[in-house]
């Protein structure tokens, strides 16, 4: 049976990530009406998928090297019901999930579910699977307690960090979460400003308290992967510098502390960041990269909106000026 709900995820790489989340979806009692997959990549064999269980339609958004905030929106808007819900696509959800997400779901409301981080090879075990082998040998993290009693949607949002592979609540709200669609577009969607990795999610969630909207998690568990580079993603650290300072530009504070302060204490920015901005000191080399257990990318990084322009990690032409960003 289907339910009046639309999903939404994004894919660039992780395809068995994908053809595991359509798995799981088609196991669900009920399942969603639709399945809108934004490829953040090239067409191929591969965004041809189809199932039997609901409709799946394939949406494009490439003119970017991550364009993140791009696909969720482009997602979103292509959606056809009035309730929707993103999920990660690395997500494993439970069978129960849209018939728990629908009862919750009221207008001006965002309702997420809790969040398990386990190692990347249970999490492809299916979810009752996973169920049990956790009782038995317990949970590696889990955000039960994302929203504490007293929480009433202030900004800025609450500075509990659990590192354990997540950057704060906020960015666990966004690896399953229910918004009616008219809602979304009262957020005008996930700011598109925000340049590739980090920080799109807590803008977005900061966005909705300012708007009065509640946040309200559900008992029904996630199971995600645990990723421990995460806590200090040199990789990323350009767009999440840029990231941050954008996020400090629209809301007066930093976001995601513990993942500055782990910057800070490599050495790749200012330790007084919160008093006098962020500066880039250094840029991470090879193998702060492979201690890291990331993959080294191209990072070189513009955005027309603000004028920012980074140069590779690895480039030997960094003047000064260049390491001193502004949003």
């Amino acid at each position: 049976m289907r339910s009046p709900i639309s999903a939404v995820t994004i894919v660039k790489n992780r395809t068995e990530k994908l053809s595991n989340l359509i798995t799981q979806l088609e196991q669900c009692s009920p399942t969603p009406d639709e399945l809108v997959i934004v490829w953040m990549a090239p067409p191929s064999d591969l965004s041809l998928v189809r199932s039997d269980k609901f409709d799946i339609v394939h949406k494009f958004a490439t003119q970017d090297a991550l364009p993140i905030a791009k696909a969720r929106n482009k997602g979103m808007l292509a959606a056809k019901h009035a309730s929707l819900v993103y999920l990660n696509v690395d997500a494993v959800v439970a069978p129960s999930l849209f018939k728990d997400g629908l009862l919750a779901l009221r207008d001006n409301t965002v309702v997420f579910t809790s969040v398990v981080f386990l190692p990347n090879e249970r999490c492809s075990k299916p979810y009752l699977q996973i169920s049990k082998d956790e009782k038995q040998i317990g949970y590696l993290a889990s955000n039960d307690d994302t929203l504490p009693d007293d929480d009433n949607n202030e900004i800025p949002s609450r500075e509990q960090e659990i590192n354990h592979g997540k950057f704060s609540d906020d960015s666990i709200c966004s690896t399953v979460f229910f918004i009616r669609k008219a809602d979304f577009q009262k957020t005008g969607g996930f700011d598109e400003g925000y340049a590739g990795f980090g920080l799109n999610d807590e803008d977005f969630f900061t966005n909705c308290r300012a708007l009065g909207f509640s946040l309200e998690q559900l008992p029904t568990r996630t199971f995600a992967p645990h990723r421990p580079n995460y806590q200090c993603p040199v990789n990323h650290l350009l767009d999440f510098v840029h990231n941050a300072q954008r996020f400090h530009s629209k809301w007066g504070f930093y976001p995601c502390v513990s993942v500055l302060n782990a910057y800070a204490k490599e050495g790749f920015i200012n330790a007084d960041y919160k008093l006098n901005g962020i500066k880039i000191k250094q840029l991470p080399q090879q193998e702060d990269e492979d201690k890291a257990g990331a993959p080294v990318e191209q990072l070189t990084v513009t955005n027309a909106q603000d004028n920012v322009e980074f140069t590779s990690f690895h480039s030997p032409e960094k003047g000064s000026d260049l390491l001193s960003t502004t949003a």
